[in-house]
């Protein structure tokens, strides 16, 4: 293992250690804010600049860049500090493992390990001055709802492109899906079981809502996209009524609705509400749409942009890959997209390992994953 190699996972298994569970997911959950301590630190070391952006409750985003030949073109690496939580794991997460040539670890791959990456590609840059300054923040928030993007996208600084840390297995995603999510909720009225007629129940009608967006959700089907799979629906939590004998007065479902590119929110938003008005004006049910809702718009494609040219480049040269695909899940990209920012995502490791009770990364994808994004910083 090279002294740069030895490097990268030593970073790696120190970004491991600190657990930074996003507390809007659990209540344990520390958020983010050691890592960028641990960051500082990092860069003053190795005489990096760096800042940290207050974005809420104590919780930061951190930046460091190095100045570029060209003062008017600025060229964004973000990758986000916070993990899902640990439960159930058999071993201790926040204990890396190397075993097989991987790291074990929670955040190991989502997405610690593009933040190493990028970290040390940045740093050993050396002499070798880029041609646009290059700036790497490291993000909070990207699991719940990418505040720390957001913050990023509206800071008033300008970036003329962004490569996302995702676990990607080092190929090249130039599309991906958004989202919006939100409650729907039926209103009945209680009555004693023994007499349900005197009462409305909130289950039953709920019941003929689910039925109408399963229907919407199987045509949503035929919306094809040539890099995404088809925008997809899918009511992921239910919890209804009071006790035993009573005709439930209540029910309420959770919609997540993927969007791709070239639909919007509110135009996801506008179907569904659709659906409603209908069941409202057939079947008499009191339902209605819990917002302001949660949106990660779908950004625009990338295919057509230099960031886009440059990364494909550096993947065939360095790993082999770089061909244009999509993904169905989303990114913190999805913010950086609002500011007009074209985003290619990228990283090591695997999609299929993120979230899971035995997270890993490939150690021969982390030390590729260096070089070709030194290789960006150089050559956009």
């Amino acid at each position: 293992m090279s002294s740069q190699s030895a490097d990268t996972v030593a970073l790696l298994q120190d970004l491991v250690k600190i657990e930074s569970v996003n507390p809007s997911l659990s209540p344990r959950g520390s958020g983010e804010q050691r890592v960028a301590e641990y960051l500082e630190g990092f860069c003053r070391d190795r005489n990096l600049p760096y800042e940290l952006q207050h974005v809420v409750d104590g919780r930061s985003n951190f930046l460091t860049w190095i100045s570029g030949k060209d003062p008017g073109r600025r060229l964004l690496f973000v990758a986000h500090m916070d993990t899902v939580p640990t439960d159930n794991w058999a071993s201790d997460p926040f204990s890396p493992e190397l075993k097989d040539n991987r790291l074990y670890g929670r955040g190991s791959c989502d997405t610690k390990g593009s933040l190493s990456a990028m970290m040390i590609a940045l740093s050993t840059l050396g002499d070798r001055q880029p041609n646009a300054t290059i700036v790497v923040a490291a993000s909070i928030d990207e699991e719940y709802r990418k505040i720390g993007a957001r913050a990023i996208a509206l800071s008033g600084k300008s970036y003329d492109a962004a490569v996302v840390g995702e676990p990607t297995e080092l190929e090249l995603v130039v599309a991906h899906k958004g989202s919006v999510r939100w409650q729907i909720e039926v209103q009945g009225v209680p009555a004693h079981t023994s007499k349900p007629h005197l009462g409305v129940n909130a289950i039953s009608g709920m019941a003929k809502v689910i039925l109408a967006l399963n229907e919407h959700g199987e045509n949503l089907a035929s919306r094809t996209q040539p890099l995404v799979s088809p925008p997809t629906l899918t009511i992921s939590l239910i919890e209804g009524g009071l006790e035993l004998t009573t005709v439930p007065p209540s029910c309420r479902i959770w919609v997540d609705r993927r969007l791709v590119p070239g639909e919007r929110p509110e135009q996801a938003l506008a179907e569904v509400e659709n659906i409603l008005q209908g069941l409202r004006d057939r079947e008499d049910i009191k339902v209605r749409s819990l917002l302001p809702a949660l949106e990660d718009p779908a950004p625009d494609s990338a295919e057509s942009s230099k960031i886009a040219s440059v990364a494909a480049q550096a993947c065939a040269d360095i790993a082999g890959t770089g061909t244009y695909i999509g993904v169905p899940y989303g990114t913190d990209a999805s913010q950086l997209s609002l500011a007009g920012i074209p985003c290619i995502v990228l990283g090591p490791g695997s999609i299929d390992r993120a979230h899971t009770n035995n997270e890993f990364i490939e150690l021969d994808q982390l030390e590729m994953c260096v070089q070709i994004y030194r290789q960006i910083m150089l050559s956009y």
